[in-house]
C-alpha cells in the first residue's frame, strides 16, 4: 500500500531538474531526509552528483593534507564520513570536518599549534601529556599557578563563506591535583578579532555562578560571561565568540583567551574549535 501511495505523490511527477534544485537548497540532513520519503527524491539523491555539491569545493586539497588516506566509496560516504569523524590533516596538528546539520567546514586546532604562553618555553608551567579521549597525539595541562593565556588564529578564506561561526576551547578541568581540590573560579577574557572588528567576552571554565554573583559582578555588567558545557566525548567546551565570514576576504580571524584572576592550574587543553553556529 504504501508504495501504491508513493507512485501516485505530486513529488513523483516533478522533473529530475527541478527535484535537483530542490535538493540544492537542502542541508545534507534535508537530503536524507526527502530520500526517505520519496522514490523520486531517492533516485537523484542517490548519485555522487549530488552529494558532490554538499561537499566544499576544495574538500579534495584538503584532504592531500590528511594524516592517513581517507577511504570512501561514494561522495555520500564520504560526506557521512567527514560529518562523523574529522579527519586530523597538516601533520596530525589540526582536525578537518563537516557540520551534520548544514556540511559547512569544521576546524579543531590543537593544542600545540595554539599559542599558549610558556607551554614550549617552560615546562614547568605547562606539560604536554596524552590522553586516550583525544583525538590529538598530546593535550597542554597547566601544572603551575602562571596566567593562563591562550590564542589562536586562522585564515578566513579556509572557511566557508556567508556563514556565522563560533569558536570554543576544548578542555578539561582535574578536580584535584597535588593533593588538594582545584579551586573552583576559573575566569577567562575572550577576544574574537576579524577585519579590525574586535568583539570580547568573558568565560568560565568551572561551576563558576556563585563565584560570579559574589565577586565579578563589574565583569558579568561589563562582559557576557559564557559557562561551559558537555561535549559527550568527555571533554567541555566554552563558545569564545563568534564572527561573520562574508567573503572570506577578512584576512586573519585572531582569538583568545587571558586569566583575569587568581592564578590557577589543573586545566588541560585539547584544542579551539571553529564551527558554524546553528
Amino acid at each position: 500500500m504504501a508504495k501504491t501511495e508513493d507512485a501516485f505523490s505530486p513529488i513523483n511527477s516533478l522533473p529530475p531538474d527541478c527535484i535537483s534544485h530542490i535538493i540544492l537548497l537542502a542541508s545534507p540532513r534535508d537530503a536524507c531526509m526527502f530520500s526517505l520519503t520519496s522514490t523520486a527524491f531517492r533516485s537523484v539523491i542517490d548519485t555522487d552528483d549530488t552529494w558532490q555539491r554538499f561537499l566544499p569545493l576544495d574538500y579534495a586539497s584538503i584532504l592531500s593534507r590528511a594524516v592517513n588516506p581517507v577511504e570512501f566509496s561514494s561522495k555520500k560516504d564520504l560526506l557521512v564520513k567527514l560529518c562523523k569523524h574529522p579527519v586530523l590533516i597538516d601533520g596530525g596538528k589540526m582536525s578537518f570536518g563537516l557540520d551534520r546539520f548544514t556540511g559547512k567546514k569544521c576546524y579543531m586546532i590543537s593544542a600545540r599549534a595554539l599559542d599558549i604562553d610558556s607551554a614550549n618555553e617552560a615546562p614547568d608551567h605547562w606539560r604536554w601529556i596524552s590522553s586516550p579521549d583525544s583525538r590529538f597525539d598530546d593535550v597542554a595541562k597547566k601544572v603551575s599557578r602562571c596566567h593562563t593565556n591562550i590564542y589562536d588564529k586562522i585564515e578566513s578564506n579556509v572557511l566557508c563563506r556567508k556563514t556565522r561561526y563560533s569558536a570554543y576551547l576544548i578542555y578539561k578541568v582535574e578536580t584535584l591535583t597535588f593533593g588538594r581540590p582545584i579551586r573552583d573560579q576559573i575566569m577567562l577574557r575572550t577576544f574574537v578579532n576579524i577585519g579590525g572588528h574586535v568583539s570580547t567576552g568573558c568565560v568560565c571554565l568551572k561551576n563558576l555562578q556563585k563565584y560570579i554573583n559574589k565577586m565579578f559582578d563589574r565583569f558579568r555588567d561589563r562582559y557576557h560571561c559564557t559557562t561551559p558545557k558537555e561535549r559527550g566525548d568527555g571533554w567541555m567546551e566554552v563558545e569564545i565568540g563568534e564572527f561573520y565570514n562574508e567573503n572570506g576576504e577578512e584576512g586573519e580571524i585572531r582569538m583568545g583567551l587571558e586569566e583575569t584572576g587568581g592564578r590557577t592550574w589543573g586545566l588541560i587543553v585539547q584544542g579551539i574549535e571553529i564551527r558554524p553556529k546553528h
